[in-house]
């Protein structure tokens, strides 16, 4: 989280008078008129960097939030960068200051590397709103429903294929969603490329976003290679959808080259083709690894799964349809806990587009800035015995998640996840799909480390002891009635 900043000394203006002085002559010595922003303690060279790791990220700002307030600066390498964080935060970036926070500083990298001037997630304003209108149906929750059947053919397939004895979760998960998201978002298959798109988006974002690794590494031979073979399969795609016409449910492509042919200057070849391999950049890890740690929680917690498994085999008793999920929302207050405890994206790099008042601070138009989202999801006073893993907490009765501000698994602002809904669907299906299929418990001798590549995720070495498959004598289960209230009790407010 490097990057160059402005304003490393931020005051707070108490008085008209203070503001004069300030304006004439950029500081306030006297009387206590001004602070600066508080610094938090770090190593004389690196920094806070150790702390900045993506899996450490969130204990570290929640400590310097509790210590200091919801504005701070860390130093990292020698640069400063400025801190916001807590609902505070969360409210402001989503409410009064959400065209204040800029996203082409952390994100112009990449599309240097793709070779394209903007892109969806990088570009703010009029243009981010005209491109997110373009690109976002098909990441929707509605478009999930209209192509689920892609989703759980999918899905019965990579299960059909699980035999009994030990099953590796992250790489199954990330093979799965990856091949759903493909399915979804771009009618196509991952399947033959798998390697390939793991391997180069994942360097690819550590290189040019997060700065995990040195851009040179894309250059290698394997690298290079799975590059190009990405690249053609994106392209192919693409030119095979120019030659057939949308299919019966158009999907991301389809409305790229529709918007490309109203507007060619905005939507060039490469645009397109960006557009499109976005889909996979936006899933790849996100929901893949939120379900590698679903996973975890479960053969944590076999008490809680009785429950999730009579009400996942009494809605699926109709077959798997959208209105099936709708009837799952204790396994849904499963998941948002989850979200809560793993949050896959714990804070948002930006810079300021104009000058910014905020918690009593001046921060001027050019600041870097981090947001912290993440943060309020440990704290005691917005959610009760925080460290406890306790999916109740999203009951109507308790509702802790709908304090605004409080809970942002899918980031604030205008830049919030586009695709929150599919995101949520697939979450939700395979989690389903997984306890009415299998049995399993857990590898009694391993113990959670995660990695960041560049999203946390349990590593390699999580398996569970797949034991068989559940019969349709198992599978048989009574419904628990469930309501429209009950739903709306899972809508979070920011």
């Amino acid at each position: 989280m490097g990057g160059p900043t402005a304003a490393v000394r931020c005051r707070v203006v108490r008085s008209a008078a203070a503001q004069r002085i300030v304006a004439r002559h950029g500081r306030v010595d006297t009387l206590g008129m001004t602070n600066t922003i508080p610094v938090v303690g770090s190593a004389p060279l690196l920094g806070s960097l150790y702390d900045l790791n993506t899996t450490r990220m969130r204990a570290f700002f929640t400590r310097a939030y509790i210590e200091h307030g919801p504005v701070f600066e860390i130093r990292v390498l020698g640069q400063r960068l400025v801190v916001l964080a807590g609902p505070e935060a969360n409210r402001y970036a989503s409410g009064s200051g959400r065209k204040s926070f800029g996203s082409h500083l952390a994100w112009g990298r990449l599309d240097r590397h793709f070779g394209v001037a903007s892109s969806m997630i990088s570009v703010d304003g009029e243009e981010h709103t005209a491109m997110r209108r373009v690109e976002a149906r098909a990441y929707t929750r509605a478009h999930f429903n209209a192509t689920i059947d892609r989703s759980a053919a999918a899905a019965h397939e990579d299960l059909d294929a699980v035999s009994p004895g030990w099953l590796a979760v992250a790489p199954w998960c990330k093979r799965l969603v990856t091949e759903q998201v493909a399915r979804v978002a771009v009618s196509g298959s991952a399947r033959p490329l798998l390697d390939d798109l793991v391997r180069y988006v994942q360097l690819t974002l550590m290189a040019h976003v997060t700065r995990q690794r040195p851009p040179a590494l894309m250059r290698f031979p394997r690298v290079a290679r799975s590059q190009r073979r990405v690249w053609a399969m994106v392209d192919a795609l693409v030119d095979e959808r120019r030659r057939t016409g949308p299919g019966d449910v158009p999907d991301l492509i389809d409305d790229v080259l529709a918007a490309a042919a109203l507007d060619p200057g905005r939507w060039g070849p490469t645009d397109v083709s960006v557009a499109a391999l976005g889909a996979f950049i936006a899933g790849m890890d996100t929901a893949a690894n939120t379900l590698a740690f679903a996973i975890w929680e479960l053969v944590q917690r076999p008490e809680l799964v009785p429950d999730l498994v009579a009400e996942v085999d009494a809605a699926l008793a109709g077959g798997i349809t959208a209105e099936a999920l709708e009837r799952m929302p204790g396994l849904v207050r499963f998941l948002f806990e989850v979200l809560r405890v793993h949050p896959i994206a714990p804070a948002l790099e930006r810079h300021l587009v104009t000058d910014v008042e905020f918690a009593g601070y001046h921060l001027p138009a050019g600041t870097h800035v981090i947001i912290a989202t993440t943060v309020t999801h440990s704290l005691g006073d917005l959610f009760a015995d925080p460290d406890r893993f306790d999916p109740d907490r999203f009951s109507r009765e308790r509702g802790e998640h709908r304090t605004p501000g409080a809970y942002v698994p899918f980031g604030v602002g205008t830049h919030t996840c586009a695709g929150r809904g599919m995101a949520e669907g697939l979450l939700t299906l395979d989690a389903a799909l997984l306890l009415h299929t299998l049995r399993f418990t857990k590898d009694p001798g391993y113990r959670l480390r995660q990695i960041a590549r560049p999203t946390p995720s349990p590593d390699n070495r999580f398996r569970i002891n797949v034991l068989g498959r559940r019969t349709p004598d198992d599978q048989r289960a009574v419904s628990v009635p469930r309501t429209q209230a009950d739903r709306e009790a899972l809508t979070p407010r920011t």
